[in-house]
């Protein structure tokens, strides 16, 4: 019997990058699992991808800023899958370039704000009944590095992700008398969006992996086997943590983006 049969989890942002890599990972250690994303086109060639390796999967869009929008992915989740919810996975962010504090826009802000702890909140207080009623159930959100170190010219998206790490130990700590775990991870991976800038003056995945200790990101299916790990029973008695799969980056390096383009106007 594989690590996560008969589990169904909800996977935001499963249609590329980490996200769709871990979607993957908890389909092929068996769970159910239900992508939502906005990008349809890719959504679907996950799932597909899932279901052509014998994985269960499915794909609702939704643009997880906006409550309604989430609230009707998770009614049609719990639908689908009789009204269970074993995992959630917030992979689901904004991430917006590089810029000067003094710059910061009301939109930078409300962006980082609005994808990443608003849809993180929403989607756990929507999906706590069916979490409730797992029994075993656990979410794993993801913060960053950025947001542990106070990297400069990051604030939109470090205040984004330090409000994730805050509200991932107050849930953890709430929520343990329902048997629902609560952890983050903190990644440093090369995505697909990063891939495409290499070489370009928007570069900025060089520049942090040269100050990382292993000079290089993890690939999303390094990072997946440790959302995977936080879901099954192996981590039973793992909750409130943040667990660093980032070869280093946050505890062991400091990045300096200040010559990337448009930081300061």
């Amino acid at each position: 019997m594989s690590r996560l049969e008969d589990r169904y989890a909800l996977v935001t942002g499963g249609a590329q990058g980490l996200g769709g890599a871990i979607a993957e990972e908890l389909a092929g250690l068996g769970a159910r699992v239900t992508i939502v994303d906005l990008n349809e086109e890719k959504g679907l060639e996950r799932v597909e991808r899932i279901r052509g390796n014998s994985g269960r999967a499915s794909f609702i869009r939704a643009n997880v800023a906006h409550r309604d929008a989430i609230q009707a992915a998770v009614h049609e989740v719990a639908e689908t899958g009789g009204g269970r919810i074993d995992i959630l996975v917030n992979a689901a962010q904004f991430f917006a370039m590089p810029k000067a504090l003094e710059l910061v826009t009301d939109k930078d802000w409300e962006l980082s704000e609005a994808t990443g702890p608003k849809a993180t909140f929403r989607f756990m207080q929507l999906c706590f009944p069916f979490l409730r009623e797992s029994g075993r159930a656990s979410v794993i959100n993801f913060v960053s590095g950025s947001a542990l170190a106070g990297i400069a010219y990051t604030a939109p998206y470090s205040a984004a992700k330090g409000a994730v790490a805050a509200l991932t130990k107050v849930a953890a700590n709430e929520w343990a008398r329902h048997r629902i775990r609560v952890n983050a991870v903190c990644p440093f991976a090369l995505t697909e969006a990063q891939e495409k800038l290499i070489g370009t003056e928007w570069d900025n995945y060089t520049r942090t992996a040269a100050a990382s200790p292993m000079k290089r990101g993890a690939s999303p299916v390094e990072i997946a086997p440790a959302v995977a790990f936080l879901a099954g029973d192996d981590a039973a008695f793992v909750t409130g943590t943040v667990l660093h799969v980032d070869g280093g980056m946050t505890e062991l390096s400091t990045v300096d983006y200040s010559q990337s383009p448009g930081v300061f106007g």
